[in-house]
């Protein structure tokens, strides 16, 4: 499964010939790095990272190795697990800064204690899969939900 998602090259040709094509500026001063499928930044990416063989550049975290995936940390990084009595646990996602927050009761919103995750950890969480968006009064986040074992 592809991690490691280089950064698009620029080309000089175009289809009229003079070089002349709709590219962005990141692309033609090299100041778009590679990225790493498994440092997703959003929720549609941290649904890809589940099955990186979707994972396209764009949306995802710095690559921290230069495509050297075998020695990464963050691929070499134990799982992280979630203590929990619920089977299903919200995660909210703040309106601002876009970082998800677990929440302990969602009924009460914002008031609620939160627990602050990264959406890397929330891709390396082991017994828990990411469930369907949830939007209400009090904002945008989706569910967690627990595997269950056979």
């Amino acid at each position: 499964m592809p991690i490691y998602l280089p950064a698009p090259a620029h080309r000089n040709g175009a289809s009229d010939g003079q070089g002349w094509n709709r590219l962005s500026v990141a692309s033609m001063g090299g100041l778009a790095g590679d990225e790493c499928a498994l440092r997703p930044r959003d929720y549609s990416h941290l649904r890809e990272s589940q099955d990186t063989r979707r994972a396209r550049y764009g949306g995802y975290g710095p690559c921290v190795t230069a495509g050297n995936c075998e020695v990464c940390p963050i691929f070499r990084a134990t799982p992280r697990t979630l203590p929990s009595l619920d089977d299903r646990v919200l995660v909210r996602v703040h309106p601002v800064d876009r970082r998800p927050y677990l929440m302990n009761r969602p009924d009460d919103g914002w008031a609620s204690l939160a627990l602050r995750w990264t959406w890397q950890d929330l891709a390396r969480l082991d017994g828990w899969e990411i469930g369907r968006r949830h939007v209400d009064e009090h904002g945008d986040g989706f569910w967690l939900n627990r595997c269950t074992t056979p």
